[in-house]
């Protein structure tokens, strides 16, 4: 046997790696600070319009004009931005005392942090309290879909809570940092776009003209809107994704892993965009239901962010940061581009389709717009699928010599008659599901939970002898262990993974 390693503790690292985790989320959220602030400045520089209320930069985002009707509530709106200017002396004031104090400063990075986080959430509030039933309604469809993607790591599976956490960063910081930047934009982006007109506002124009050529202008506002969407929401949904990298990267294997991060953070958001689109046209809720949480559910913003969570996977395999940073890069780069491309086709549809088809509500519903989904989003889930069975078939191929070479060093954590038991997901199903026939619910779990472990050792051999194991995992001694400790432990279950030697 080998000799008994020290426990370990997500935060330690091997002797000589610096840990620069923390710093670098520090850097994100600081990064998702900074652009915020640069909204902050063009929203302070836009030209005013005479009949416009006094524009307040402390936090009053979407002003209205006096002849336009009701004000629109804007409390979140507000709310979001007094907890961005909060959020900042709060923020240096961490900074600072982790700089005065003994302890270890990742705990304060990671403080500070949060509190830059903080805006965010904020901004969200307004869809989840305020369509509270409409949130309730997409959950289910929501857990569905998160549980298929959580099926598709057929070696090695990341634990639930991981993979909830970061569908709950897809809607909080993807939906509030990209919901936020698409507020200022309507803000302020109308302002400007209309400049030349406002400098000769005077006695001479009407506010009726004023607002007529401020329709005229909605191709442009829109147009602003889409590349807001396609660039700030993935940036605020990868955010979660790159913590996830950075700080718990002996989750992440290879593209299998960075696919499923990124579907899960694009589920996430699109529950509460789901449920804002439903409450802003409660005549075709229905429609937005079908959309987002049923044609569209492993499309649309799951397949964006697993375009660039498949960039972050790649990158865990990469030799040198150059080429991680160029899969990264990539990645961005194709989830951003297919979002832009997706708006930019289904508004031109929306706008063009009874003019080339004339069709009827039942032919329009299930059959052209299933057709342009298919169109315009079918490329990006084809592409995930892709590099999702690219994937797997390397995982398989990796784990078929690494495990068996375990087996033959004979410690005991895997036996040549559990190596072609561990290589095929639905016998492993097949065995948990006979364990739980004649044992109950307690040996199938612990049946799953001991080839878990067994896996995860092999998928450690398998980026050790890559050259690319994580500073800060677990060594393969301590995992190798962990499956002892395991098969130690007296369960019914554990004598059905022998009755499968020589099973075909």
């Amino acid at each position: 046997m080998t000799p008994p390693a020290q426990a370990y503790h997500p935060w330690q690292r091997r002797p000589g790696s610096r840990d620069n985790r923390m710093r670098t989320v520090l850097l994100i959220a600081v990064t998702l600070s900074a652009v915020y602030a640069v909204q902050i400045v063009i929203d302070m520089c836009r030209p005013r319009y005479p009949e416009e209320l006094a524009h307040a930069w402390v936090g009053w985002l979407n002003p209205w004009l006096r002849f336009a009707g009701p004000e629109p509530a804007v409390l979140w709106y507000q709310v979001s931005f007094w907890c961005y200017l909060v959020s900042l002396p709060a923020a240096l004031a961490i900074w600072l005392a982790s700089r005065r104090t003994a302890g270890d400063p990742r705990k304060w990075q990671a403080l500070a942090a949060g509190v830059l986080l903080l805006p965010y959430p904020v901004w969200v509030l307004d869809t989840v309290f305020g369509h509270f039933l409409l949130i309730l309604l997409c959950l289910p469809s929501t857990a569905y879909a998160l549980w298929l993607v959580h099926r598709m790591q057929r070696y090695g599976r990341m634990p639930v809570r991981l993979l909830v956490s970061v569908a709950g960063a897809g809607v909080l910081v993807g939906g509030g940092f990209g919901g936020s930047m698409q507020q200022w934009w309507q803000d302020y982006g109308s302002n400007f776009l209309t400049a030349q007109t406002i400098s000769s506002v005077g006695e001479q124009n009407s506010p009726q003209e004023i607002l007529l050529h401020m329709a005229q202008l909605k191709p442009e506002i829109t147009a602003g809107g889409v590349l807001f969407a396609g660039v700030f929401e993935e940036v605020g949904k990868a955010a979660g994704i790159a913590i996830v990298y950075l700080l718990l990267r002996r989750h992440v294997h290879n593209v299998v892993s960075g696919i499923v991060l990124g579907a899960a953070s694009g589920i996430g958001f699109n529950l509460s965009e789901a449920a804002a689109y439903m409450a802003q046209s409660p005549a075709t809720d229905s429609t937005q239901y079908f959309l987002r949480q049923s044609l569209g559910l492993l499309a649309a913003h799951m397949a964006f962010t697993a375009a660039i969570g498949a960039g972050f996977g790649i990158a865990r395999q990469m030799p040198d940061r150059r080429s991680r940073w160029l899969a990264i890069s990539s990645g961005f780069a194709v989830g951003i581009g297919g979002h832009i491309a997706n708006d930019v086709f289904i508004t031109t549809w929306s706008l063009n389709e009874t003019k080339w088809f004339s069709p009827s509500p039942i032919v329009h519903t299930l059959v052209l717009t299933p057709l342009a989904f298919l169109l315009f989003q079918g490329p990006m889930v084809l592409l995930y699928l892709v590099l999702l069975r690219r994937g797997l078939r390397d995982q398989a191929a990796g784990l078929a010599v690494e495990l068996a070479d375990e087996a033959e060093l004979g410690f005991g954590a895997v036996t040549p008659d559990e190596v072609p038991v561990l290589l095929r997901p639905m016998r492993r199903f097949y065995l948990q599901l006979k364990a739980l026939r004649h044992a109950g619910p307690t040996s199938y779990l612990r049946l799953g939970r001991l080839y878990d472990a067994q896996l995860q050792l092999g998928l450690a051999r398998w980026h050790r002898s890559r050259g690319e194991q994580d500073p800060f995992a677990p060594d393969v001694r301590i995992l190798r262990d962990r499956v002892v400790g395991l098969k130690k432990q007296q369960f019914a279950a554990a004598r059905f993974v022998q009755p499968l030697q020589g099973a075909s």
